[in-house]
């Protein structure tokens, strides 16, 4: 649960589907006023006209960071990509 002394570090659209399923949620990265971070998620029912209208460009750029972070850590060795 997000409260009000939180503050929202990022959020990212990431879908996943299997044989028979399917969910796209947001991904919510929450510092709480402890200094602690942590990841919170906002499924589709619970998601606002402007989540639902930027999901697949929050998707596309995530996925593209994704890569290229995955190819950083290649080149530098590390990560499981390594």
């Amino acid at each position: 649960m997000i409260t009000k002394s939180d503050t929202i570090v990022t959020a990212y659209a990431q879908s996943e589907s299997g044989p028979g399923w399917g969910n796209s949620p947001v991904w919510v990265i929450v510092l709480d006023r402890e200094g602690k971070m942590r990841q919170e998620c906002i499924q589709p029912k619970d998601q606002t006209e402007g989540m639902i209208l930027l999901y697949g460009v929050s998707q596309a750029a995530h996925l593209m960071m994704k890569r290229v972070v995955e190819g950083w850590a290649k080149k530098k060795g590390r990560g499981r990509h390594a």
